[in-house]
């Protein structure tokens, strides 16, 4: 008879670590027809203070105001929506939260360490941005994974 050892990458690590976290639920996402994929759940988020409207955090040499990000997606849409038009009542958490920072998703190879430098000098790093709107990462261990090793 031969032993069988299973092995699981599932995680049962909560996202939200520290709570209640301030959401916004009226949060309009802007139309991109070009996108591909789904837009998914714990997408990290930036908004653009002249159309109101939010997107990815995907450029962090914008230069209206989506350089910076500024809440996370609680739900996942689908790239036909996104392509559709703008889907409006989505809801965003904003703030004072501690998150688990392996699950948060940053598109376009973007990273917790990538630095903002608009304006000139601001040299800050996508973590410390979001300490500054109290959204804090945790780096947490799996210690399910251990009996998995």
């Amino acid at each position: 008879m031969t032993a069988v050892q299973s092995r699981s990458d599932i995680s049962n690590i909560p996202f939200l670590r520290v709570g209640p976290a301030v959401s916004i639920d009226d949060a309009i996402i802007l139309q991109d027809a070009g996108r591909s994929g789904d837009m998914l759940v714990k997408t990290l988020m930036a908004y653009n203070p002249t159309s109101k409207k939010w997107v990815p955090f995907t450029d962090e040499t914008a230069t209206d105001g989506t350089q910076y990000p500024k809440g996370i997606l609680t739900k996942t849409l689908s790239e036909a929506a996104i392509k559709a038009g703008d889907i409006l009542g989505v809801s965003i958490y904003v703030g004072r939260m501690i998150i688990d920072g392996a699950q948060l998703v940053i598109e376009s190879s973007k990273t917790l360490d990538t630095i903002v430098n608009i304006p000139a000098g601001l040299n800050t790093s996508v973590k410390d941005l979001l300490k500054q709107i109290n959204i804090f990462t945790e780096a947490t261990v799996d210690i399910d994974g251990f009996e998995n090793s």
